[in-house]
């Protein structure tokens, strides 16, 4: 009921006072400069207590104020930390901060706010002064129980030298709305830890643990205890691992310059390169030259990073430069290091060496790989000093020194060179000048090419024909003559050798044929069947026939074996066992063979006239026809007598039968 009642009190005056001051706004709506704002901490509260008030006054207008302005806390109280006493004199465009405690009644938590109020003179919109009350009201609620530790943690340096000391700091901050208690932190690099008895809702505590590093990493975590007041309940908090690495520098300066020398009065660009290999960060890097002295500043160098710096100077004289480099790192120290000494030149453009170098050949083009290509290589000193001891190269291959050119003079070269493959050739001469630096001059590029030789065209001949000539016919030589009768005679001696040794192989095989038939008519037969046949013919027209048969077979024979006059049997005969074969009807196959070794005879023997040729083929084909005519009639011979062989062969066997019969009756 009481609460309910002191808000309707709040209500009223809250009312109360907007009124005025929009009352207040409306009068002073365009004149008004004043700008009043306020901020509070903490915006929550679980009973009354103090907070933080932040105030900002400030003057918006272009014009100074002639009076001060005052500021009165909720109370009424003039607020004597602000300005002089409590008052401060606003110029054009400028403000006035102000921060303090206040603490929050009952009544101002039951009501959810409170106000400061600032009064100053003011002229209104008829441009008369009036006196000002501007209110800035701070918002605040009423909240529950809220128990909160916040931690953060630090840790200095980054990356800790050998020997060096390393420091952890947390930082403990009451975010709540409730007083803490018996806080307790135990850091992991500490064999100690360290508490805070009691800390307030929105106050701050800082503890800090140190270790000495030894030649290893650090690791840093801690377990964090309290309790809320009023309770005996621990409550614990983890803060995670964290690394605190041992410092491990390496890093390098060097000089260097993209030319060895320049003219007089030149700018000569010093390259100053720095290469972080190690874990340390450096900041704020100097760099001093012993003679230069300040040449770079507020350098950053980050852990494995490479930094190049440039810097040029206008050189009148050869020059050396050292420098030193102050490194402060992320270790907390600062420390120093020197580069290697650089010597810039300068030369007098009167004095320096100038080469140039032509280079020919005597073909661009070579028909075969490899090739033997002639080089031709024009070196001039174009300077106005003497170039000595000058080394020609081509590639990295040395080809010659010149050992002295005066200048304006020039020397050709000439090489001759086997080449592998077509190409770009060029060539490079070395010598050192004044300053003793190499000096390189190249050679204009030459390219040769392969290509095949083009094969030359074909030239038909022309042919002429040529007039008709009689031509006599060449004596015949006595010798050639003799030679080819002698040859033409043993041919046909060899053909009627192979004619009679063929008609002696027929004559064998019908000898062999006909003793064959008698031998087979002298086996006796039995007659097993006691029947007589009628239609056989009687013993003595058996015998009648066999007589007849056998005259036949004889006169047969006798012209069978009768030989022509006309062949001349051979003095040396074949052997039977070389005749051809039978071939199974009655007669043998007669081949007359090609005459090989008269046709070689031929061919080796002289041109003859052409009236004996004719004579030799006619006296051939003559003798080869009568073979063949001989052949024939054998062959006929020799069917009809294996006919009649056949036709006997019943009578005898019949006969033979009967005979048997007689005896076995006998």
């Amino acid at each position: 009921m009481m609460l309910a009642r002191r808000k309707l009190i709040g209500i009223a005056g809250l009312i109360a006072l907007l009124t005025v001051l929009l009352f207040a706004f409306g009068a002073l709506a365009e004149g008004d400069p004043i700008d009043f704002t306020i901020q509070v901490s903490p915006k929550e509260l679980t009973e009354p207590g103090a907070v933080t008030v932040s105030i900002r006054v400030a003057n918006t207008s272009s014009e100074d104020m002639t009076d001060p302005v005052t500021l009165y806390d909720p109370a009424g109280n003039v607020v004597t930390s602000f300005g002089n006493e409590g008052s401060y004199t606003l110029t054009a465009g400028a403000f006035r901060p102000w921060e303090g405690k206040w603490n929050v009644t009952q009544a101002q938590l039951d009501a959810g706010e409170f106000a400061y109020t600032l009064r100053y003179v003011a002229a209104d919109e008829n441009g008369e002064l009036v006196n000002v009350e501007k209110k800035a009201v701070a918002r605040i609620e009423a909240a529950g129980e809220k128990v909160t530790l916040s931690i953060s943690r630090a840790i200095s340096p980054e990356v800790v030298r050998s020997g060096g000391t390393a420091t952890v700091t947390y930082e403990l901050y009451n975010s709540g709305n409730i007083d803490l208690t018996d806080i307790r932190v135990k850091e992991n690099i500490s064999k100690t830890a360290q508490t805070v008895k009691t800390l307030a809702a929105g106050q701050r505590a800082s503890l800090t643990f140190t270790s000495r590093m030894g030649n290893a990493d650090l690791t840093s975590n801690a377990t964090i205890t309290y309790k809320a007041k009023g309770t005996t309940r621990t409550l614990t908090e983890k803060v995670d691992d964290a690394t605190i690495p041992l410092a491990k520098p390496n890093l390098k300066i060097e000089l260097s310059s993209p030319t060895a020398g320049v003219n007089i009065g030149e700018a000569a660009t010093l390259v100053v390169t720095f290469t972080n290999s190690g874990n340390v960060s450096y900041s704020n890097v100097r760099v001093v030259d012993d003679k230069k002295g300040e040449i770079l500043t507020n350098l950053s160098i980050p852990a494995g990073a490479t930094v190049e710096e440039e810097k040029e100077f206008i050189l009148m004289e050869p020059t050396t430069f050292k420098v030193t480099a102050s490194l402060p790192d992320n270790t907390g120290e600062t420390r120093t290091l020197s580069a290697g000494e650089l010597t810039i030149g300068v030369f007098d453009p009167e004095k320096t060496l100038l080469l140039t170098l032509n280079l020919t050949a005597d073909q661009d083009t070579v028909p075969s790989i490899p090739a033997d290509v002639r080089f031709h290589l024009t070196v001039t000193n174009n300077s106005n000093v003497k170039a000595e001891n000058i080394n020609i190269s081509h590639g990295e291959t040395a080809i010659y020194t010149i050992a002295s050119l005066e200048p304006g003079a020039n020397v050709v070269l000439t090489r001759d060179v086997r080449i592998s493959q077509a190409g770009k050739f060029r060539f490079t001469a070395s010598v050192k000048d004044a300053l003793k630096n190499t000096v390189t001059f190249d050679s204009n590029t030459l390219q040769i090419t392969y290509a095949q030789p083009t094969a030359a065209p074909t030239i038909v001949p022309v042919v002429t024909v040529a007039p008709p000539a009689l031509v006599s016919a060449a004596p015949a030589d006595p010798m050639l003559s003799q030679a080819r009768g002698a040859l033409m005679t043993a041919g046909g001696v060899l053909g009627a050798l192979f004619g009679v040794a063929f008609l002696l192989f027929l004559v064998s095989s019908i000898v062999r044929i006909y003793k064959k038939m008698k031998s087979n008519a002298a086996y006796d037969h039995l007659e097993l069947s006691e029947r007589r046949d009628y239609t056989e013919p009687a013993d003595e027209e058996l015998d009648d026939i066999e007589a007849r048969t056998e005259e036949s077979y004889h006169a047969d024979m006798d012209e069978v074996l009768t030989v022509p006059s006309s062949v001349k049997p051979a003095e040396d005969a074949p052997d039977p066992d070389e005749m051809p074969d039978w071939d199974g009807e009655g007669g043998y196959r007669v081949s007359r063979p090609e005459p090989k070794e008269e046709s070689k005879a031929e061919e080796s023997a002289p041109a003859e006239t052409a009236a004996d040729a004719d004579i030799s083929s006619e006296a051939m084909r003559q003798h080869l026809k009568n073979v063949d005519d001989i052949a024939k009639e054998i062959s006929v011979k020799a069917q009809e007598a294996e006919k009649a062989q056949e036709a006997e062969e019943t009578p005898r066997h019949r006969r033979s039968r009967r005979t048997q019969r007689t005896e076995d009756g006998e």
